[in-house]
């Protein structure tokens, strides 16, 4: 019995912290909000807000490491037309005009 006393002073102490630590959403009064609600959806805000740069940074590394493909990918044809013309020898071939 103790355990749940325990648990429940718990429980009323982190209510009473996070009507320290939210921010004030009095005004969404109307929509019946009341402060264990507030907490949460400040919390869910701030999950929101780090999924969402996180998704940024993860696009931006993919675009990144596109570019960076695209860019071996031509130099390396760029290098093996350059082989092309020099022929099987390594020398270059001379053009009969």
């Amino acid at each position: 019995m103790e355990s749940v006393r325990q648990w429940f002073q718990d429980w009323s102490d982190a209510c009473e912290y996070a009507k320290e630590c939210a921010p004030d959403f009095s005004f969404l009064s109307s929509f019946t909000l009341r402060e264990p609600y507030t907490a949460l959806l400040s919390i869910l805000g701030a999950c929101w807000l780090l999924w969402a740069f996180n998704e940024r940074s993860i696009r931006r590394s993919a675009a990144a490491l596109r570019r960076q493909m695209a860019q071996s990918a031509a130099l390396s044809g760029a290098r093996d037309a350059l082989q092309e013309m020099k022929g099987p020898t390594g020398k270059e071939e001379k053009l009969a005009a």
